[in-house]
């Protein structure tokens, strides 16, 4: 039986994610690197987030550049939506797991 739940095939992929609540004017910005990444969504790491299930979240990713596929770098961004939040009990560090579900596909730009 398969136990999967997720319509969308997840890939490892390490990439800096910059965040930032939608409807707050308070300008704050938080960090974090992706975990795995889908069309649908995706998992961060964070120092902590102070997020909660449910909030509305605008994203963008720093794509590195990458020699014979993406010489100069970009970045995608979108809107995500907070699925859940929680601490990483299997590693000794204290980083969060953030998971997102993409409100729109997302956009690159160079």
């Amino acid at each position: 039986m398969d136990d999967e739940r997720r319509r969308h095939k997840r890939i490892s992929l390490k990439l800096s994610v910059c965040c930032q609540k939608v409807g707050l004017s308070d300008g704050r910005l938080y960090s974090g690197r992706t975990v795995n990444v889908s069309p649908g969504g995706m998992l961060l790491e964070m120092k902590s987030s102070g997020f909660r299930d449910g909030e509305l979240l605008s994203v963008e990713m720093s794509v590195p550049p990458t020699e014979g596929l993406l010489e100069y770098g970009g970045s995608f961004s979108s809107y995500a939506r907070v699925v859940r939040t929680g601490a990483k009990p299997q590693q000794s560090c204290p980083d969060h797991a953030v998971a997102l579900e993409f409100c729109e596909s997302p956009k690159f730009r160079v």
